[in-house]
């Protein structure tokens, strides 16, 4: 197998891996309709602000407790039952569409049930990956696990925007309902390997002994605390959930529709390109070994993924726009697979699923973000917000870099 898809060679993570392209699938599918949705049903930018942040929310509220149940129980138990209970919120929504029952309250409880079974699906999912492949596999099975997401972002968002010319949104939730069966299909068919074939000591992997979760959980607060360089890097992931992901979910689709009159089938490719760009980064981290001072790299790409916010908000022609989105895509997946890689290697396999745990945090704040997002698009325009969050970005790493030094020389 070709050296970029050498962690592939692993069954177990395939599995895992090719659930991951079904998940990613209908996530992205999902991310186009929701947002164009709400806009049909209420014609308002702060609508779905509201609806992302809704979604989103269950991060902070169950993320901590989510990975402690990672480190805790079977995790391919819990991933199990965490997509079962996606597909469900994606077979009601078909049923609500199709029938002209839906009302705007259901959109928002289905966001938010959603939004709490990806709570618990991250990090049982994240902390599989050492369990199922090498270390030496570590950053190539991260990459490609990021890459199966963004092949999907690609063709999930762009098949979501061809479907609308033809489809409605009710068929749309159904078809993610069927792909969500082969994901749970496939997540049935992994098998951790020996302990000897992975990293590290086998204890992640399989249930730990006779503890409460109170104790789990305050175990992992004191050795978070004393890990520095864990929450430096939890930190610097911070600034992209919260400040520029919101881009995707509440600026596009008004792009889409008020600047670049490119309308609702418009924005799912757009989303498209920005599945381009990052799986043009994924695929590139999955090919290296090895990168000097990660940390500098990390706050460089904050940087340029600010300056492609800046350039997508002053565009008014698509192909300038397309440009802009692939290396927003490009730099955000570069981001994430280096981050996480780093988190793997300086946290302790036992504690995987609690220090992912945090980055489920991270990721609740987009609710935050997408609030504020839907603020500024609502009250200065999708252009004058956009720019706002990409100058912000800038302005936080440009603050980070001079005051906070631990973070530019973590290696």
């Amino acid at each position: 197998m070709p050296n970029t898809f050498r962690a592939l060679n692993y069954s177990g993570y395939r599995y895992l891996w090719l659930g991951q392209l079904g998940h990613s699938a209908a996530m992205w599918m999902e991310q186009v309709v929701r947002p164009l949705l709400i806009l049909e049903l209420t014609g308002s930018a702060l609508q779905v602000g509201f609806v992302v942040a809704l979604r989103m929310t269950p991060q902070l509220i169950f993320g901590l407790l989510a990975g402690v149940i990672a480190d805790r129980y079977n995790k391919q138990r819990v991933l199990m039952l965490s997509q079962t209970v996606t597909l469900m919120m994606h077979l009601v929504l078909a049923v609500l569409i199709l029938t002209k029952n839906i009302a705007v309250w259901h959109v928002f409880v289905t966001a938010f049930i959603s939004g709490a079974s990806m709570a618990f699906n991250q990090p049982a999912r994240q902390s599989m990956i050492p369990c199922l492949v090498p270390v030496e596999m570590m950053l190539n099975a991260i990459a490609l696990n990021t890459a199966a997401m963004n092949t999907m972002r690609v063709l999930g968002a762009g098949l979501a925007g061809g479907l609308l010319i033809f489809l409605d949104f009710g068929e749309i939730y159904l078809l993610n309902a069927i792909i969500f069966v082969f994901v749970i299909w496939m997540t049935s068919k992994i098998r951790l390997p020996d302990n000897s074939k992975t990293s590290g000591s086998g204890d992640a992997c399989e249930p730990p002994g006779k503890t409460t979760i109170l104790h789990d959980l305050l175990e992992g607060f004191r050795y978070m605390a004393a890990n520095r360089v864990v929450l430096y890097l939890v930190g610097m992931a911070l600034v992209l959930f919260l400040i520029g992901l919101p881009y995707q979910q509440v600026f596009i689709p008004l792009l889409a529709l008020d600047v670049l009159k490119i309308g609702r089938s418009g924005a799912g490719w757009m989303l498209a390109l920005t599945g381009a760009g990052a799986l043009m980064g994924s695929l590139a981290m999955a090919s290296v070994k090895q990168l000097p001072r990660r940390g500098l790299i990390l706050m460089g790409l904050i940087v340029l993924f600010g300056a492609a916010l800046a350039l997508l908000s002053q565009s008014r022609v698509m192909v300038l726009s397309g440009l802009a989105l692939i290396i927003a895509g490009a730099v955000a997946t570069t981001y994430n697979s280096l981050n996480m890689s780093l988190l793997f290697e300086q946290s302790d396999r036992q504690f995987h699923g609690r220090v992912l745990s945090l980055m489920s945090l991270d990721r609740g704040f987009v609710s935050l973000g997408a609030v504020v997002a839907g603020a500024l698009a609502e009250g200065l325009g999708p252009q004058t917000g956009l720019l706002i969050l990409g100058l912000s970005c800038i302005s936080v790493m440009v603050v980070l870099f001079f005051f906070l030094p631990a973070l530019r020389k973590i290696s």
